[in-house]
């Protein structure tokens, strides 16, 4: 049983607000102590967008047809953005940056 939530299963998280997003934490102690650097209610938001690519790709790969391309996990993943652009609850954007 892993020790670790990030890489769990193998897979690599980064923070979803920093442009760097694919580069994985090496540790959960490194990823809390990046995410406490950012505004409550942007990564609130921002988990919240990530959640909902989750549960979207989830209900289209068990439709007929499912996911076939890597192109058309993209258009989902555009689809669940466009979604939140347009959401009353997204944080205003340009506050502070996390520290370094």
């Amino acid at each position: 049983m892993p020790s670790q939530l990030i890489g769990y299963d193998g897979t690599g998280e980064g923070c979803p607000l920093c442009d760097d997003a694919e580069v994985p934490f090496a540790s959960d102690e490194a990823a809390v102590a990046h995410y406490v650097t950012h505004s409550p209610a942007e990564l609130a938001f921002a988990l919240l967008t990530r959640k909902a690519v989750i549960q979207h790709a989830l209900v289209r790969v068990d439709e007929p047809g499912g996911i076939r391309t890597e192109r058309h996990m993209d258009e989902i993943i555009a689809e669940v953005e466009d979604t939140a652009s347009r959401s009353p609850g997204r944080p205003p954007q340009g506050g502070p940056g996390p520290a370094h």
